[in-house]
């Protein structure tokens, strides 16, 4: 029997695990010899003619090594499979280009089967990896080591630097024109309160107690929220993120979530509260005053009333703004019912909730799951709210088998239930920022 969570919680996981946490020190650097470490875990390579599944690293010496450090749930990775898959044929055996995912090969070979669907492609790869990981620590994914034919590290860069272009010249030994990707780490666990013993940083940039803090250098960006618990009560982090990400945690009460499609910035400063930049320009963007960290930790007795206490501490640190949930008719992706047939209901049985970026299978469920699930993750980056108007609210069986993020392809599978996704003006909340009268 699946476990089934509730949203707040899958949140805070789906949140969570974009940051790699505990990932140590700077591990081996540019110009460095890699180890002869006992790689395993290792599907679809051959080496000399047969296949392996492990290897010592000096087993590849004499081919130009790129190390692609992924995760399932990485879109920019899945995105660069097929451009690898074409370099690797380009390149022929001079070259051998080597997805490395910790998750183990049980959760990566479904989500493969899947893009195999979209695109075919013919990679070889490394589940369940500790010691690559290891040796290469990093924050953000993707990730690339270029290792030459005497296994030394000559780059470690992001996607943006992996061409043809520069892959032959660095094969041909000739001098790199390329940005490396920084990735300055400082431990972080996030089972400790933040900047208690050096835990995310010495506090250093530390201005207010619970815990309001500038951008911290090399410290993992996420947000966590723990479920009340009435024996330690809750606690709320954002760590390293824009001026909306506060407010998101701060207003994520009644179970809500606001994406980027729900927040309307009406302020003079509405610059320094989100920008569009990514990588080290992101950092950089972050670093310039528009980064914060914040902490709240509630006793068990205040585990109600967290929401309103973070609220509060918006409007106290922040007067020169005016924030507020507002219930605002607006152009939004509505999901409807087609027909009064009922093509949902449930058969009973145990409940399932099982969605990843290409199925979805709910059973003895409500719809929200899906809805949720699709407005946080799959469909965030859309201008619209999501919304869903089918007003359903009995349990469901549904099985869905397409890309979730595209919304003509979801809808072709939703079809088969009468319900689809419509654009239509619909009453949603919007978290509004405005600036205060006295400003």
């Amino acid at each position: 029997m699946k476990r089934i969570f509730g949203f707040l919680a899958l949140l805070c996981l789906f949140l969570g695990v974009g940051a790699q946490e505990n990932i140590g020190d700077r591990g081996i650097m540019i110009g460095q010899q890699v180890p002869d470490v006992l790689v395993k875990g290792v599907i679809g390579l051959k080496l000399d003619g047969r296949a392996v599944n492990s290897f010592r690293f000096s087993e590849l010496h004499g081919r130009f090594v790129i190390l692609d450090f992924w995760a399932t749930w990485c879109a920019p990775c899945r995105a660069m499979v097929p451009m690898m898959d074409s370099l690797q044929r380009a390149m022929g055996d001079v070259l051998i280009i080597l997805p490395v995912t910790y998750q183990s090969a049980s959760v990566v070979a479904p989500v493969l089967a899947e893009m195999q669907k979209v695109k075919n492609f013919a990679l070889p790869g490394v589940t369940n990896d500790k010691v690559l990981n290891d040796l290469f620590p990093h924050r953000y994914l993707p990730h690339y080591v270029w290792i030459d034919a005497k296994g030394v590290v000559v780059a470690i860069t992001e996607e943006k630097q992996l061409t043809e272009k520069n892959l032959r010249a660095a094969i041909s030994g000739k001098p790199l024109q390329m940005e490396a990707k920084r990735d300055l780490v400082i431990p972080y666990d996030k089972e400790k309160l933040l900047f208690t013993a050096g835990n995310g940083g010495n506090g250093s940039a530390v201005s207010y107690h619970a815990t309001l803090s500038a951008y911290v250098p090399g410290l993992a960006p996420g947000m966590d929220m723990t479920l009340p618990d009435s024996m330690k009560g809750q606690r709320f982090t954002v760590r390293n993120v824009p001026f909306t990400w506060l407010l998101r945690m701060a207003y994520s009460d009644h179970n809500r979530w606001f994406t980027d499609a729900r927040i309307r910035l009406l302020s003079a400063d509405s610059g320094r509260m989100t920008t569009q930049l990514a990588g080290q320009a992101y950092d950089g963007w972050l670093a310039d005053g528009n980064g914060k960290c914040y902490e709240l930790l509630v006793p068990p007795g205040l585990v109600r009333s967290g929401f309103d206490i973070m609220q509060e501490d918006v409007k106290r640190l922040y007067p020169r703004y005016h924030v507020a949930v507002e219930r605002t008719e607006t152009m939004s992706l509505v999901l409807v019912r087609t027909s009064a047939e009922d093509k949902l209901h449930t058969t009973g049985g145990e409940s399932v909730v099982d969605i990843g970026p290409y199925a979805c299978e709910l059973h003895n469920v409500k719809l929200s799951h899906l809805v949720k699930r699709l407005e946080v993750q799959y469909l965030q980056g859309l201008p619209l709210p999501i919304t869903d108007e089918t007003g359903y609210t009995d349990p469901v069986d549904i099985s869905l088998h397409t890309q979730l993020y595209k919304v003509e392809d979801l809808n072709r599978e939703l079809k088969k239930y009468d319900l689809q996704f419509v654009r239509r003006k619909a009453m949603v909340d919007l978290l509004v920022v405005r600036d205060t009268a006295h400003q």
